[in-house]
C-alpha cells in the first residue's frame, strides 16, 4: 500500500513565512530550520531595538541589526518557497489554472494585485485605490489604520475566493489556513502600523536647536526623551519641558517650544549663584560638565514645592531659571537620556 503525503503549496508557505519567519518551513515539515530562522529573526529584532533605544546602545549597530533582520526575513520567505518546492505556474496554464495562494500573496504586497492576476482589473483597481488611499491617510489620521489594514486583508480573502477551483489544487485549499493567513496578516499590519504610535507614547525625539546646553549637547544633536508620568527629576538630570509663561514672554518664544536644561535645584533646596559657581544649601555643586565659570550672580532663593531650578550647561548663554524663574513640575515632558544621532555623537546622557 502506497501512502501519499498531502500536497503542499509553496505559495502558501510563502504567505505563512511572510507573517512569522519560519512558519512556512514549519508547514513544510522542516521544524529544525523553522526554529533556527524564527530564533535568529527574533534575536536580531530584539537586539536592534535595545541598541536603538537603550541609553548605552549604539544607533549605528541598531541599523546594521535591522538590516540583518530584513535579510533574514527575505531569505526566510525565499526558503519557504524552496522548502515545499512544488512546481507552480503562477501566471496560469491550461492544466493547472491560477494558483490560489499566489493571488493571496500578491494581495499581501498591494491590495488589488491578486485581482489583476485573476483578470479582475476593475475590482483590483478599486481595492488598490481604497486600500492605498486609506493607508496614506492613516499616516495623519491614526483611527483609519484598522480600516486600512482590514481592506488589505479583505483583498487577500477576495483573491482566495475568486480563484477558480482546480482539481490539481484542491488539496492546498484550506479554510483553516486561510484564516491563519488573513487574520495573521491583519494583526501583523496593525502591529507594524501602530509602532510609531507606541514609540511616541514612550519616547520623544528632539533636535537641539541652540548652544545653551554646550558642551553636553550641540546644535543638531538628536536626542531621545523618556516619557514617564511617574518620573521624578533628580539633581543634574537633563529635562525637556514646555516653556512656562514667563519664559515665553521674556525670550519671545513660541508657546509650543520645548526647552532642554539641566536640573540644578530640587524643591525645598536653597540655590545661589555667586563667585562663578552654583551653591546648594551653602555647598558648591560640583559640575564637571560645565566649561568656565558663571559670570552672573543670582539668589539665594528657596525652590518652591513642585518646582525646579534649571540651568543650561552653557551658563553664560542660556535663557533659563536665572532669567525667567522656577520651572513648574507639570511643564516637564521627560528626561533626555541619549544622543542617538549623528553617529559620532551617540552617547548616554544618564549620570
Amino acid at each position: 500500500m502506497i501512502v501519499r503525503r498531502p500536497v503542499k503549496d509553496c505559495w502558501l508557505a510563502v504567505n505563512l513565512s511572510g507573517i512569522i519567519p519560519g512558519l512556512g518551513q514549519f508547514y513544510g515539515d522542516q521544524w529544525t530550520k523553522a526554529i533556527v530562522i524564527f530564533s535568529a529573526f527574533v534575536v536580531l529584532v530584539i537586539h536592534s531595538i535595545w541598541s536603538l533605544f537603550a541609553a548605552e546602545g549604539s544607533t549605528t549597530k541598531a541599523f546594521w541589526l535591522i538590516g540583518a533582520a530584513g535579510v533574514v526575513y527575505l531569505l526566510n520567505v525565499w526558503d519557504a518557497f524552496a522548502t515545499v518546492g512544488r512546481p507552480l505556474y503562477p501566471l496560469g496554464n491550461k492544466r493547472q489554472g491560477q494558483d490560489v495562494w499566489y493571488g493571496v500573496f500578491l494581495s499581501q504586497i498591494l491590495p488589488g494585485l491578486g485581482q489583476w492576476y485573476l483578470g479582475q482589473a476593475v475590482v483590483g483597481g478599486l481595492f488598490l485605490a481604497v486600500g492605498a488611499g486609506l493607508a496614506m491617510m492613516a499616516n495623519y489620521q491614526t483611527p483609519l489604520l484598522p480600516v486600512a489594514c482590514t481592506v488589505w486583508s479583505i483583498a487577500g480573502y477576495h483573491a482566495y475566493r475568486s480563484t477558480p477551483a482546480s482539481p490539481m489544487q484542491k488539496p492546498s485549499r484550506s479554510t483553516a489556513m486561510l484564516a491563519v493567513v488573513i487574520l495573521g496578516s491583519l494583526l501583523l499590519r496593525l502591529g507594524i502600523g501602530s509602532v510609531p504610535m507606541w514609540i511616541d507614547q514612550a519616547v520623544l525625539q528632539c533636535i537641539v536647536p541652540s548652544e545653551s546646553m554646550m558642551p553636553t549637547l550641540q546644535v543638531g544633536d538628536r536626542t531621545f526623551v523618556s516619557r514617564n508620568s511617574l518620573y521624578q527629576p533628580a539633581l543634574k538630570d537633563i529635562v525637556v519641558f514646555k516653556a512656562p509663561p514667563e519664559a515665553i514672554e521674556l525670550l519671545e518664544a513660541d508657546s509650543e517650544t520645548l526647552f532642554v536644561k539641566r536640573v540644578i535645584g530640587l524643591p525645598g533646596k536653597t540655590v545661589e549663584v555667586r563667585a562663578g559657581n552654583v551653591w546648594i544649601d551653602g555647598q558648591i555643586l560640583e559640575e564637571a560638565y560645565v566649561d568656565g565659570s558663571i559670570e552672573y550672580q543670582w539668589g539665594p532663593e528657596l525652590v518652591p514645592p513642585e518646582s525646579y531650578f534649571v540651568l543650561g550647561d552653557n551658563r553664560n548663554a542660556s535663557g533659563d531659571s536665572h532669567v525667567w524663574g522656577f520651572l513648574p513640575r507639570e511643564n516637564i515632558v521627560g528626561t533626555a537620556y541619549k544622543i542617538y544621532w549623528p553617529a559620532d555623537r551617540v552617547r548616554s546622557l544618564q549620570r
